[in-house]
């Protein structure tokens, strides 16, 4: 008898000096996962996001603070996972905005690239309006003065060779002028992420599909091949409407708008009607950056 009460005394004593322990690592365990919330929550970058996450993490260390010994590892396993799947998130999303952020960037320096390559060409037809002027000029006072007739004919050859080049200095920017202008569109569009609705092409019209390998490489220049095709292709379907559809992968969306404008310009070359082209939304998928070109009705 007294032997069982003297083991009875020695369990109670056991368990009377389990109970701090178990309690003050309990404590410790608490501190340390709250410790790791407060440094996320704290942290300029990552502090204001994955509040969500953060949320569920707190309410976890909460519970776990309230758990009986027996529920205790299963609550701090999930507290644990709740405070790494906080801090986790709240990286991702920081990570996803940098990434966001980078493509703006980059969509917008691709645009003032463009803008750039339009000014010079205006610059180049002013300075060729003012020697056509000055060749006029010249020929008027030749003219006035009774220069003899080999003279005059060499300065009308000469006034000749000055409009053709103003002319073709005007195409040039009347053309990097559009290009311009769709490209500033194209681009407007792949920032707010807009996305067109490709329709297929009637019974009575075609396809034409131009990969990235139809391109020189990170260009909008279309090979030879391509563009006697697309000149071929415009023959073919004189008086239908035609649809421009680009398609780019992952960084690509500007490249690909400016493949279709110039997809745009050879169809016109080639003899179709600029009113009846329509230029789609630049679309994801595929590689590098393909355009694909429809026609019917």
């Amino acid at each position: 008898m007294r032997r069982a009460l003297s083991s009875f005394a020695a369990c109670l004593l056991a368990l009377a000096l389990a109970l701090p322990l178990h309690a003050s690592q309990t404590d410790v365990e608490v501190q340390n996962l709250a410790a790791q919330l407060d440094q996320l929550s704290a942290d300029p970058v990552l502090g204001n996001l994955a509040l969500g996450e953060q949320a569920r993490a707190r309410d976890a260390i909460n519970t776990l603070r309230e758990a009986g010994r027996r529920e205790r590892p299963h609550y701090l396993f999930m507290a644990q996972q709740r405070v790494a799947l906080a801090r986790a998130a709240a990286q991702a999303e920081a990570d996803q905005r940098q990434l966001d952020q980078l493509q703006r960037e980059h969509d917008h320096i691709m645009l003032e690239a463009a803008q750039a390559d339009a000014e010079a060409a205006r610059a180049e037809l002013a300075r060729q309006r003012l020697q056509y002027q000055a060749a006029v000029e010249q020929a008027q006072m030749l003219q006035q003065q009774g220069a003899a007739s080999a003279q005059e004919a060499q300065q009308a050859q000469a006034e000749a060779e000055q409009a053709r080049q103003l002319a073709a200095a005007q195409a040039r920017a009347a053309a990097l002028a559009k290009r311009e202008a769709d490209l500033a569109e194209q681009a407007t569009r792949a920032l707010r992420g807009d996305s067109g609705t490709t329709s297929a092409a009637s019974s009575s019209g075609g396809s034409l599909h131009l990969p990235d390998s139809a391109f020189e490489s990170g260009s909008d220049t279309i090979s030879a091949s391509r563009t006697r095709r697309l000149a071929e292709f415009a023959q073919a379907h004189v008086g239908q409407s035609i649809r421009i559809t680009p398609r780019a992968a992952q960084g690509l969306r500007v490249l690909a708008g400016r493949r279709a404008v110039a997809v745009r310009d050879a169809l016109i070359a080639g003899g179709a009607d600029a009113s009846r082209i329509h230029i789609r939304a630049v679309e994801s998928g595929g590689e590098g950056a393909s355009v694909e070109v429809t026609a019917g009705p």
